[in-house]
């Protein structure tokens, strides 16, 4: 593989992660619809620009090789510095992946981990996933939940036949509102 073809690819991950790994939370089924799309499309290319299989397979295997080291570089990266919760104290194997604290729950200690966790830090919030507080002081929710961050994934799913309403929006300016005049509906009741 040239040096052209490695920058490329590199490139291509960067770009994917930037245009489909906002911070909140991925969607997966666009990562991985654009990674798979991908795949065919170098296939493709290869079956008409190569003359054997090995070679095929060897340039899909390091092409491969190449965009997910630099997508995990890329994500562990922005995960640990540029995540609203990165200036929330805690261990960076916790930041990184929620493979540590489900471990912990799987060797049915979590409680204990995480009260270590807020004794070593000395801190009421600690950071123990990617996108995962724990909260042991309940003066401190009102500082976590003061921000606007954008809502998750989980609030598409209430969505009928694709149907947006306050309920399963994530954009905070059409929420908003909506919240507004349904709380109107509810005073003095």
């Amino acid at each position: 593989m040239t040096m052209a073809e490695t920058f490329t690819i590199m490139m291509a991950a960067i770009a994917c992660q930037v245009l489909l790994s906002p911070i909140p939370e991925p969607s997966t089924i666009k990562v991985i619809s654009v990674y798979l799309s991908s795949n065919c499309a170098l296939f493709l290319y290869l079956t008409f620009a190569s003359t054997g299989i090995l070679q095929i397979i060897i340039r899909i295997f390091t092409s491969n090789a190449t965009f997910l080291l630099t997508a995990i570089i890329i994500t562990a990266f922005r995960r640990l510095y540029f995540s609203p919760l990165s200036h929330i104290p805690g261990p960076a194997r916790f930041a990184l992946t929620k493979l540590f604290i489900a471990n912990e729950y799987r060797l049915g200690r979590v409680s204990y981990t995480i009260k270590a966790l807020h004794q070593e830090y000395k801190s009421d919030v600690v950071r123990i996933g990617p996108n995962e507080v724990s909260i042991i002081n309940a003066d401190a929710v009102a500082k976590v939940f003061s921000g606007k961050y954008p809502r998750g994934t989980f609030y598409e799913i209430g969505a009928i036949n694709g149907e947006v309403n306050v309920n399963t929006t994530r954009d905070y300016g059409k929420h908003t509102p909506g919240e507004r005049f349904c709380e109107q509906c509810y005073q003095g009741v």
